[in-house]
């Protein structure tokens, strides 16, 4: 028979001490006041990512439930290095006034340029009006990147790839980064270089 004096040893084992859940929460707490949009933000990305295809707005993005922002909407853009790629320069939307090479002769066209397309135009050092195709392939700095990627969503735009994105939207996203190294998708939301990149992948394949 159990003796009622002393203490149930297997009810112990099974709850072992552990940290002062109050002040868990006080720390969980504290670093979500400070995390505010940018945790918003993080957890929206996996979510895209777990369901392959799905895509949503910007500021659909910000939210934490983006998955429900993007059911049923499905983005199959292509990144900047399929653009780049000669192989396919059969698919660029031509028929939206995009090119990727000049063209003589009759019914001959200039290659598209960056300005062309976005402003305030990207200055090279080298090449003071780059065309579409060079930016494509631009490396080095958070600027070019956002080049990279805002060429590119303008061509996957322009060719309907990217339903919840549309070209107004995308040289929006190039001219509030532009001037002033951000992007505000939504009202206390500000996006960096990366975080805009993270965005227009989740609307690419």
């Amino acid at each position: 028979m159990t003796d009622p004096t002393k203490p149930n040893s297997s009810a112990n084992s099974r709850h072992p001490p552990s940290a002062d859940p109050v002040a868990g929460r006080g720390r969980l707490l504290q670093g979500g006041l400070a995390a505010g949009p940018v945790l918003m933000t993080l957890v929206s990305r996996p979510v895209l990512a777990q369901q392959a295809g799905l895509c949503t707005t910007p500021s659909g993005f910000v939210s934490a439930n983006a998955s429900t922002a993007g059911r049923g909407v499905t983005c199959t853009g292509h990144t900047p290095a399929y653009w780049a790629d000669p192989l396919n320069f059969g698919q660029w939307p031509t028929g939206a006034g995009y090119f990727p090479t000049k063209v003589t002769g009759p019914g001959g066209h200039n290659a598209t340029t960056f300005q062309d397309v976005f402003n305030p135009k990207l200055i090279l050092p080298a090449n003071g009006n780059p065309t579409l195709l060079e930016v494509l392939v631009l490396t080095g700095n958070p600027t070019n990147d956002v080049a990279r990627y805002v060429s590119a969503a303008v061509l996957n735009a322009a060719a309907g790839l990217t339903p919840v994105l549309l070209v107004p939207a995308v040289k929006d996203i190039w001219s509030e980064f532009a001037t002033t190294g951000f992007f505000s998708p939504s009202s206390g939301a500000r996006w960096d270089a990366n975080e805009i990149i993270a965005y227009l992948q989740t609307t690419m394949q």
